[in-house]
């Protein structure tokens, strides 16, 4: 599975500890459906986004994967959070490339544009 490694800016802090480096990997429907099944990520769109990256995180720094949680990454900084929002963007990148499509857009491929839509 292709994945996408990084380092946060600040870290989250876990039991006395800053972590730091991580491991992504790519969202899988599995992650958005398992996700819902928490009361709160239903009702709330960005606790439902910390639930799929907790999901998606391999790896943070030493910290047990089942302890990597919406609750733990809710102590993270927006700064970091923005990193691995980076790491999933080229990660994504990535896919397409691995694949062997080329990064246009949807629309691209469709035609659409080339028809004036």
């Amino acid at each position: 599975m292709i994945t996408e490694k990084g380092t946060l800016i600040v870290g989250v802090e876990y039991e006395g500890k800053l972590h730091k480096d991580f491991i992504l990997r790519p969202q899988l429907v599995s992650d958005s459906v398992d996700a819902v099944e928490d009361e709160r990520a239903r009702r709330n769109e960005s606790y439902l986004g910390l639930c799929v990256v907790g999901r998606q995180l391999e790896k943070l720094g030493d910290i047990p994967k089942e302890k990597i949680t919406p609750e733990l990454l809710m102590g993270m900084y927006e700064v970091d959070l923005a990193v691995i929002s980076d790491a999933s963007r080229r990660l994504q990148k990535k896919q397409r490339s691995f694949r062997g499509e080329n990064t246009t857009t949807e629309k691209d491929r469709s035609g659409a544009s080339k028809a004036g839509l």
